[in-house]
């Protein structure tokens, strides 16, 4: 390894073989089952086998590796409990068009029809919670060690973050004695796939192989990225990315190779070793962005923490080098999708509108409602006016208008490198937008844009605007003690090309804490909650939320240039005491070419979208023909309700698979559809505690 004083590059090579213990331990009795014979029957070709009894087998189920210590590798499955699905088996990976397609994920969701509608968090808390665990999931590899012999060494994966929740020495124990029964063709060890796993091996009675150290170097995707390198322990991995804390223009280096990364990152160096069927590694082979194991990486990398660099994944060495802001850019051009564009902001409007008296009757209408009041209230307003008014909030639009004129308006003192200055927001946005760190870094961003959004969450609000919207909410609501929400609604959301969901933020209103004489809560809607919510506070946070780090990471990934955006504002009703909430697709957007619609509904008034970990919604499908459904499948029941009973009722998903047929019937279709492509209609709506349906939100989705 050259110094590390030239700053320019760096690099390390293969090391040699090392050969860890054995300990011989029992076997557990052979179990007999058919599942994978039923799947080859129903399929027409072999997805898995229950046991391996030959090398004839072993050929034919596994793929060559790369890997300089490794011939040949598989992944497997193993029950945890004594009612999971399937039983313990082994993936045939030739029977995918390659072997990164042969994670559990998709071997499940394609080979076997009850888990054709798997969600993917789902699939992980069922192969890694400890509390919910169905099945031992990890690969089975061919090592080759010292001697005429290899031996097949087995991971089981789990966080590797919680000494509580790793896989335990019996649980080790229990696997050995039955994957070794089950594959005979030689001896079956465990390999370690964690630091904390090692340690729970140390003083195991079962036989370990630990290759983690029997290379200084591998490669899994050969591959140059570029991006500011982020150094993380295994334990800090996950709270980051949930943090957004890196993103598509930082290149990770970790102590431990993860399971997973779901964020999408321009490359990774793991400190240790990881298998080639791993989450991690298949994803950075499907998106082409380097991926390479370096002993001790993130001590060796420990100077290059915040640099923007070069990272190369090379056969036989990995190297890093310094780059400028521009050659950055030019690298991940190469990276991104084609540049989507959004409707053209329109700020000529100034009026507020009720949903039902936007113009909606052709396409330039529709479309410049988009423009001039974002795409979420301009979608529901062309689907209220043309559906039954049972099934609609009450509601009006503000317009992007509002939006210009405060960030052009108002003013804060910021320090951009050259001293403090006073800026209104929009210029400090074009600043930021014109400061190559801002546009490299992804730490500056996140700073900046925090500062940027809590500058504005504070500002003031202009009188006459909030005049205004005090009269529209009594014109419409009558009284100003009902609570409402302010719903965002940019113009870079809900389209074919960039949905948007979930990067901008929404707030309730209480006009009556508005027009009180003090500031002191709780609210006058709503005594639950402490604070008072007045209007300029939900006018300035779903503002403010257009600047949110996850929407101007996506927006940029999609290549959306930030000057054309902007944040109007739908008003309706806060529903409150509800029976469900639920989201229904015109079709299964899950599976292609399924004309049955996906409805997922949760009880009360727990969120669908962004349930919390082991929260998971009811899910059915409906199959619909000539606008009546004639069958209802109920896929999975909600983890909130006791087993057999349902959120949503058979009358109640009858009605709600009329409704949505008929709506896709009326709604307008107005961006070109490409030739491959459908379109589905996504939609939220609300289960009123009085069981009337209301629709909430639709967009549509390009499948």
């Amino acid at each position: 390894m050259k110094g590390r004083q030239s700053r320019g590059w760096w690099q390390v090579s293969r090391a040699g073989l090392l050969f860890g213990c054995t300990v011989a331990c029992q076997s557990s009795p052979e179990w007999s089952h058919s599942a994978c014979a039923d799947a080859e029957e129903r399929l027409g070709h072999r997805v898995c086998v229950h046991e391996v009894p030959s090398r004839q087998t072993w050929n034919a189920i596994t793929f060559e590796t790369a890997a300089v210590d490794q011939e040949r590798s598989t992944t497997y499955l193993v029950p945890a409990t004594d009612d999971a699905r399937l039983p313990a088996l082994f993936v045939d990976a030739t029977a995918f068009e390659s072997p990164e397609q042969s994670l559990h994920y998709k071997f499940l969701t394609e080979s076997f029809p009850e888990f054709r509608f798997l969600d993917y968090p789902e699939y992980l808390e069922l192969i890694l919670d400890p509390e919910r665990r169905e099945w031992f999931a990890g690969s089975m590899t061919e090592y080759l060690v010292p001697g005429p012999d290899t031996v097949f060494g087995f991971t089981a994966w789990d966080l590797g973050t919680d000494p509580n929740a790793t896989i335990s020495c019996a649980q080790f124990q229990d696997l050995h004695d039955l994957l070794d029964t089950r594959l005979r063709v030689g001896d079956v060890v465990v390999v370690p796939a964690n630091g904390l796993q090692r340690e729970v091996l140390s003083g195991c009675d079962v036989p370990v192989y630990d290759p983690s150290t029997a290379l200084g170097y591998e490669a899994y995707t050969l591959a140059r990225g570029c991006g500011t390198v982020r150094r993380y322990t295994l334990g800090a991995l996950a709270a980051a990315e949930q943090g957004a804390e890196f993103g598509w223009q930082d290149l990770l280096v970790t102590d431990e190779a993860p399971l997973d990364i779901e964020t999408i990152i321009a490359g990774i160096v793991t400190g240790t070793r990881q298998g080639e069927l791993s989450h991690l590694n298949v994803r950075s082979a499907s998106r082409g962005t380097p991926n390479c194991y370096v002993r001790d990486a993130y001590e060796l990398l420990a100077d290059w923490e915040g640099e923007l660099v070069a990272l190369e994944c090379g056969p036989d060495q990995a190297t890093v080098e310094l780059i400028t802001p521009e050659e950055a850019e030019a690298c991940w051009e190469q990276l991104r999708p084609d540049p989507v564009a959004v409707a053209p902001a329109d700020f000529s409007v100034p009026e507020l509108v009720p949903l039902l008296e936007l113009p909606t009757s052709t396409t330039e209408e529709r479309r410049a409602g988009v423009s001039r009041f974002g795409a979420k209230g301009a979608n529901l307003a062309v689907l209220y006016q043309r559906i039954d008014p049972a099934l609609q909030l009450q509601g009006f639009l503000i317009p992007l208008h509002y939006y210009q004129t405060f960030v052009t308006e108002s003013s804060w003192s910021v320090d951009l490198g050259s001293g403090v200055e006073t800026l209104s927001y929009q210029e400090t946005i074009e600043r930021y937008l014109e400061h190559p760190t801002f546009a490299t870094d992804g730490a500056v961003r996140r700073e900046r844009l925090d500062a940027l959004r809590a500058s504005m969450r504070a500002a003031q609000c202009d009188p006459q605007l909030v005049g205004a919207i005090e009269t529209a909410i009594l014109a419409e609501y009558g009284t100003d003690d009902v609570m409402v929400r302010f719903r965002s609604s940019s113009n870079a959301e809900d389209a074919l090309g960039f949905s948007g969901a979930g990067l901008y933020d929404s707030t309730s209103v209480c006009l009556a804490d508005e027009t009180d004489t003090d500031a002191v809560g709780p609210s006058r809607c709503d005594a639950s909650q402490p604070d008072e919510r007045d209007v300029c506070r939900g006018l300035t946070r779903v503002w403010a939320s257009l600047w949110n780090l996850k929407a101007f990471e996506e927006r940029a990934w999609y290549g959306i240039d930030h000057r054309d955006v902007a944040m109007g504002i739908l008003v309706d009703t806060r529903t409150a005491n509800e029976l469900a909430n639920i989201v229904a697709f015109t079709g299964n957007p899950l599976l292609r070419g399924d004309p049955r619609y996906l409805v997922n509904a949760q009880a009360g008034e727990l969120d669908v979208v962004s349930a919390q970990p082991g929260v998971w919604p009811e899910k059915v499908l409906l199959s619909v023909e000539a606008g009546t459904v004639v069958e209802v499948e109920r896929v999975r029941g909600s983890t909130e309700l006791p087993e057999g009973e349902w959120v949503l009722g058979d009358a109640t998903l009858e009605l709600l698979g009329v409704t949505l047929a008929q709506i896709a019937e009326v709604f307008p279709i107005d961006e070109a559809v490409p030739e491959s492509g459908t379109v589905l209609l996504d939609t939220e709506w609300k289960l009123r505690h009085d069981g009337q349906l209301i629709i909430k939100q639709v967009r549509p989705f390009l499948q």
